[in-house]
C-alpha cells in the first residue's frame, strides 16, 4: 500500500479497462493514484465490439504515453501473437441481416436482405471483439505493474468535499471501514454512476429519442453465420469477409440480436427490444427470458443451431431501459469518463471508442495543466460528452426506425459510417487540439444530423415512414445531406449492399 496510507492525487472509481487505462496514464506521469472498485476481477461485463475509432484512439495513447504494453492490442494480428492467453476475436466490420420483412430474410443475388460493412483489409489488420474477462484483467494488471494501487471488493458509500478542498470518500473493504482522501476524482462506474447521483447531477434521460431494453448472455458450440448463410443459399463469394469475423446484426421489426464472435468459439448473444412505445414501467426485456426469445424469432434456432449457455457467467442478464444521461459530466474537481455520463445503446459499438476517448481527454487535461487551470477546460469537456451522447442517440433512434423497412435502415446507418470516418480524420488533422468523439462539436456535423434526425421525426409522427414513396425519397436526401462527409464511398459499393472498405485513410 501506499506510503500516504489513502491520501491520493486522483481516486478512480471503477476498475474497467477505462479506468485502468487512466491510472496507468497519471500514474507513468508520476500521480499518485488509487483504483477503487467494488467487484473483483476477472468478472462478465458486456461492451465487447472494437471498432477502428477505438483502435485509432488507443493507439494515438500508445504513442503519446509510451504504453508499450498496450500496443498490440490495436491489432487483431498483433494482439494474437503477442497475447493469445487474452481472449478476443476477430472483426472485419459490421453485417446485418434483414428478417423483418413479409417474407423473412432471403438470400439473393442483389443481397436485398444484407448489409456488410468493411472496415479492414485484412485479419492481420482489422479490429476485435473484447472478451471483457479477460482484456480488463489485463488492463488492471498493466495498472498495478505501473504503480497504482488497486482496491477490489471495496464500496465507497460517501463522497464529500472537506474544508482543505479535497474529497473525503468513506466505505468499506472486505466489511472493514476504509476512507480515501484526493482533490480529483473520476467516476468510471459505468451504469453505477456513483458520483454523479452522490452530487445531485440532474438525470436528463428524458431527453434521448432511443427506447430500448435488453437479454444477453455468452453461449458456446453454435453453428457459424457462413454455415447459416450457405444453407439460406447466400452468395458468399461477393461477401467483403467471412461473416462471422464483424459484429453481426440480425434485425427484426421489434429489435435485434447481436451475435459476438470470439477465437475459441464462445460467443456473446443479446437481443435488444425495441421500446420506443412501450408504456409498462419494467422493461419488456426484463420480464423475458431466453426461452421467449428464441419461440417469438423461430429463425434464431437456425441461426444458432446447437448454442448452449456457457459456463461464465451461466446465467441470462436482463436490463430495464439501456438508456441514461446525466446533466453534467465534470466539475472544477471530478470528471465522469463518457460511459459513466451516459450510454444509448450496443447498435453502433461506439462505447469502447468513446471510453477511450473520454480517457485521452481527461488524461490531457490532468497532465497538461494544473488545478487552478482545469476548470474551462473540463467544463468544456463536460459540454462535449453530453453532446456525443446526444449525437450517438440520434444515430442509433434512426435505426430502430428503420426497422420497419430495411432500405430506410440501411440509409440511416450510413449516416453513423460517414461521421465515425469524418471523425478519424479530424482527429488525425487536430495535432494538439481536441477533437469531439464523432465530431459532436463540429456544427457542420451537428447540423446534418440535426436535419435529417427532424425530417424523419416529422415522417414518423405524420406516419409516412412506412410509405414506399416516401422512404425512397427520404433515402436519397440522406445521400444528398451527408455528401459533404462522404469520404469513402457509401451509398456506391461495387456490388449491392457490399462494401469492402470504410476505414478513413
Amino acid at each position: 500500500m501506499n506510503q500516504n496510507s489513502n491520501r491520493y492525487d486522483v481516486v478512480i472509481l471503477g476498475a474497467g479497462f477505462a479506468g485502468s487505462l487512466l491510472s496507468t496514464i497519471l500514474s507513468k506521469h508520476g500521480m499518485n493514484v488509487a483504483v477503487v472498485d467494488r467487484s473483483q476481477h476477472p468478472r462478465f461485463t458486456v461492451g465487447e465490439s472494437s471498432t477502428p475509432a477505438a483502435d485509432f484512439l488507443l493507439e494515438h495513447l500508445v504513442n503519446r504515453y509510451e504504453l508499450s504494453d498496450f500496443k498490440p492490442l490495436v491489432r487483431f494480428g498483433s494482439w494474437q501473437r503477442a497475447h493469445p492467453e487474452v481472449l478476443c476475436g476477430c472483426k472485419r466490420g459490421f453485417s446485418y441481416f434483414y428478417h423483418g420483412g413479409a417474407d423473412g430474410f432471403q438470400a439473393r443475388t442483389d443481397h436485398r436482405d444484407e448489409l456488410l460493412v468493411a472496415a479492414s483489409e485484412s485479419n492481420e489488420l482489422a479490429d476485435t471483439q473484447w472478451y471483457r474477462a479477460d482484456v480488463d484483467q489485463f488492463f488492471v494488471d498493466v495498472a498495478k505493474r505501473q504503480g497504482v494501487d488497486l482496491y477490489e471488493q471495496t464500496g465507497v458509500e460517501s463522497a464529500v468535499r472537506t474544508a482543505a478542498g479535497t474529497w473525503r470518500l468513506e466505505g468499506r473493504s472486505r466489511r472493514r471501514p476504509i476512507s480515501f482522501e484526493a482533490p480529483f476524482l473520476v467516476d468510471a462506474t459505468g451504469a453505477g454512476r456513483f458520483l454523479t447521483q452522490q452530487l445531485g447531477i440532474e438525470d436528463a434521460t428524458d431527453r434521448l429519442r432511443t427506447k430500448s431494453s435488453a437479454i444477453y448472455s455468452h453461449f458456446d458450440h453454435l453453428t457459424t453465420t457462413t454455415e447459416w448463410l450457405r444453407e439460406c443459399g447466400a452468395v458468399l463469394e461477393d461477401y467483403p469477409y467471412t461473416a462471422e469475423d464483424s459484429a453481426v446484426h440480425h434485425l427484426f421489426r421489434d429489435g435485434w440480436l447481436w451475435h459476438l464472435r470470439f477465437v475459441n468459439g464462445r460467443t456473446s448473444l443479446g437481443f435488444v427490444y425495441d421500446e420506443r412505445g412501450s408504456k409498462e414501467e419494467k422493461s419488456y426485456a426484463k420480464q423475458t427470458h431466453w426461452q421467449q426469445v428464441l419461440d417469438a424469432h423461430p429463425v434464431l434456432r437456425d441461426v444458432l443451431g446447437d448454442a448452449v449457455m456457457s459456463s461464465f457467467p451461466g446465467r441470462v442478464l436482463r436490463t430495464h431501459r439501456l438508456q441514461r444521461l446525466a446533466s453534467v459530466a465534470a466539475g472544477d474537481d471530478w470528471a465522469a469518463l463518457p460511459f459513466s455520463a451516459g450510454f444509448i445503446d450496443p447498435m453502433h459499438s461506439t462505447g469502447i471508442a468513446h471510453s477511450i476517448s473520454g480517457v485521452e481527454r481527461i488524461a490531457r487535461i490532468l497532465i497538461d495543466s494544473d488545478s487552478g487551470q482545469r476548470g474551462d477546460a473540463l467544463q468544456q469537456y463536460s459540454e462535449s460528452v453530453i453532446q456525443e451522447i446526444e449525437l450517438i442517440d440520434k444515430l442509433v433512434w434512426g435505426c430502430y426506425v428503420g426497422l420497419e423497412d430495411f432500405r430506410l435502415f440501411n440509409a440511416w446507418s450510413m449516416i453513423y459510417f460517414a461521421v465515425v470516418t469524418t471523425y478519424e480524420r479530424l482527429f488525425a488533422e487536430a495535432k494538439n487540439e481536441q477533437v469531439g468523439f464523432l465530431g459532436a462539436t463540429n456544427p457542420a456535423i451537428a447540423d446534418c444530423v440535426n436535419d435529417l434526425t427532424a425530417q424523419l421525426s416529422l415522417a414518423e409522427q405524420s406516419g409516412e415512414v412506412n410509405r414506399d414513396a416516401w422512404v425512397e425519397s427520404f433515402c436519397g436526401t440522406i445521400r444528398q445531406t451527408i455528401q459533404p462527409f462522404n469520404q469513402v464511398g457509401l451509398f456506391d459499393p461495387p456490388l449491392p449492399n457490399m462494401y469492402h472498405r470504410t476505414a478513413a485513410k
